[in-house]
């Protein structure tokens, strides 16, 4: 209150209204100056982050469990709107599906009206409108998009190849400069899976594999050959059969005691080439003895540790790559070798 009102003999303002008259006028001022407000606030946000960071923080810091609590309210408000816009989802797709049972050639009908007044009323919004819902359709359910894809080609690949002839046919030229794209913008990758390939090819040919003759094998003949080998490894084969396989099979003297000779000299070279001590002296043949056995009982073991590493790794392998569940062998001779799967183009190889 100011000297001339105490000089009226007005009576004198209170501090609690001085302070009421305070807020409205700043309530009236932000509400005259509501944009400024915000720009000058935005500005100064954008050039003190790190004044807000600090100021949030230490808000944090004193109102620890009025935040908390804040959070949960806020978190339990968004689970409960979440809850009912579910359920609300829930009750119209209870009701269309009730007007599809109660008239699905109603239902289709308007469906197909609709789609053709949107068709034509933008054409071009509307195909964005259906690859977007493909697509998502797609990325939900990719996996078994996938794997009907794989069903269709496998079953039936002269249609994917007539498919791909006429595509390279027609665009010959546009392939043919997205691998070159591709290769230029990917030279490394593309370099070392070519000097991967040539090693690989070296080992193959120094340890005297054959080439590569891995190739796709259509459905039909793969159901054929599994047939075959199931009749051919489950059949029960007579006496005289196995004594002719017997006799086919044996090994004539000659040639059994020549590999016998080979291999022999062969574990005596391999031995002279292991001896790393050329002058120790000569001990009993006893000692010997002893200590040959030591060192083939440690190469036995060492060999039954590489075997076992090697079947898990061969059953991991299989594992990933097996594309139908194992057949079952009844009545198999154990005499038949273990038939093995089916190779595919994503086999392995040295």
């Amino acid at each position: 209150m100011t000297d001339q009102a105490i000089g009226r003999g007005e009576p004198a303002e209170s501090e609690d209204e001085r302070l009421e008259r305070r807020r409205a006028s700043n309530r009236r001022y932000r509400e005259g100056h509501a944009d400024s407000i915000r720009e000058r606030s935005r500005q100064w946000k954008a050039e003190h982050p790190e004044k807000i960071k600090e100021y949030r923080a230490t808000f944090r810091a004193r109102h620890l469990e009025q935040v908390r609590a804040e959070n949960r309210e806020r978190e339990r408000a968004r689970a409960a709107r979440a809850r009912e816009a579910a359920a609300a989802a829930e009750r119209r797709r209870v009701r269309a599906r009730e007007r599809y049972a109660a008239d699905p050639q109603a239902h289709n009908d308007y469906q197909r009206e609709r789609r053709k007044a949107q068709r034509a009323a933008d054409p071009a919004g509307y195909r964005a409108a259906k690859n977007r819902r493909n697509k998502r359709w797609v990325d939900a359910h990719r996996e078994e998009f996938k794997e009907e894809l794989r069903l269709k080609y496998r079953d039936n690949p002269q249609i994917r190849r007539k498919a791909n002839s006429r595509y390279y046919a027609e665009h010959s030229e546009q392939i043919r400069e997205r691998r070159r794209a591709y290769y230029a913008a990917n030279r490394e990758d593309q370099v070392e899976k070519q000097r991967q390939w040539r090693a690989r090819e070296k080992r193959r040919r120094e340890a005297g594999l054959p080439p590569r003759r891995l190739h796709r094998v259509p459905a039909e003949e793969r159901r054929a050959n599994a047939a075959a080998a199931d009749q051919f490894f489950s059949r029960v084969r007579s006496a005289e059969e196995l004594k002719v396989l017997r006799l086919e099979r044996k090994t004539p003297d000659r040639e059994r005691a020549r590999l016998i000779r080979a291999s022999r000299r062969e574990r005596i070279a391999a031995g002279i080439a292991s001896d790393t001590d050329p002058v120790r002296p000569i001990r009993t043949s006893q000692r010997r003895e002893s200590e040959r056995e030591a060192v083939a009982r440690q190469r036995r073991e060492a060999d039954a540790v590489e075997a076992a590493r090697m079947d898990a790794i061969a059953r991991e392998v299989n594992a990933r790559l097996r594309q139908s569940p194992r057949r079952a062998l009844p009545n198999r001779p154990r005499h038949a070798p273990t038939p093995t799967p089916p190779t595919t183009s994503g086999g392995l190889s040295l």
